[in-house]
């Protein structure tokens, strides 16, 4: 490997592991936000700071992933690729820890949605009374002569 491939390797190296890094920090928040939302009265603000915090991560990766990906593509034509190198390994957490990001943020849009579910179901119900109570108000008219006329 020559001494440009080799600098080329361990810039490329360094680029990805802080792309890791930054991936482990996503999924630290994606737990915080799925222990948030496992608690019967979640705190909405707490959630959705880690919602910013998150997306102030994915735009550190996207700036990382311009730098590193014609690093990358030049890497991976070089004669002195090997499939075993560091790179590769350092790509196969990301791609890792990516999944793992994933299937937890799935789980939190679920159970997302059965409390969006559940509190449109207590909604309605609370409008169905109301219109239940409303529609006895008018159906008994609160006037003098309704109470007078016995009397």
């Amino acid at each position: 490997m020559s001494k440009d491939d080799a600098q080329g390797a361990n810039k490329l190296i360094e680029l990805l592991s802080e792309e890791l890094e930054l991936f482990e920090q996503i999924y630290k928040a994606t737990e915080k936000q799925s222990k948030i939302l496992n608690v019967e009265d979640y705190d909405i603000e707490a959630f959705d700071k880690l919602i910013d915090k998150r997306q102030e991560l994915i735009e550190k990766i996207n700036g990382l992933h311009q730098k590193s990906n014609p690093m990358m593509q030049s890497f991976v034509t070089s004669p002195s690729y090997k499939k075993d190198s560091e790179v590769e390994k350092l790509k196969e957490k990301i791609q890792s820890k990516v999944k793992q990001c994933a299937n937890l943020n799935d789980e939190n849009m679920a159970i997302i949605s059965d409390k969006t579910d559940n509190q449109k179901d207590k909604i309605e119900k609370q409008s169905a009374k109301r219109k239940g109570i409303g529609g006895y108000a008018q159906a008994v008219p609160n006037t003098p002569e309704v109470f007078d006329r016995n009397a």
